[in-house]
């Protein structure tokens, strides 16, 4: 995931994005998860695991690296148009993949012991 500030020039009255902003990154990918898919049975089934790591934060990895390849094109072509409408859906996919990346780490099958407080 990555965040682009754009800079306005007086001189040329447009829109410059940072040097080497989009020149090279790798495509997002779904991490493993620390543990077994059951491995959190009874209190979160397997079933329920997989659906949620392999179907739904895939989709959030899977449709961030799509709008960031429109959002790549559209600052090579200059489009600020589409750069600002990609906005909403850059921040939905990658924030949707960010949460569950920190999500899949904060559980254990072991357990955090008692609340403190």
């Amino acid at each position: 995931f990555f965040l682009v500030f754009f800079f306005f020039s007086r001189s040329s009255a447009k829109l410059v994005a940072p040097l080497g902003c989009l020149v090279s990154r790798q495509k997002h990918t779904l991490p493993d998860l620390p543990y077994d898919y059951a491995a959190l049975e009874p209190h979160i089934n397997a079933e329920i695991m997989q659906l949620h790591h392999s179907k739904h934060h895939a989709t959030y990895v899977n449709n961030l690296n799509v709008v960031e390849e429109k959002y790549k094109e559209a600052v090579a072509k200059g489009d600020v148009t589409t750069q600002v409408s990609l906005q909403p859906a850059l921040k939905f996919n990658g924030g949707g993949h960010i949460n569950h990346s920190i999500f899949w780490t904060n559980l254990s099958p072991n357990g955090g012991g008692e609340p403190k407080g």
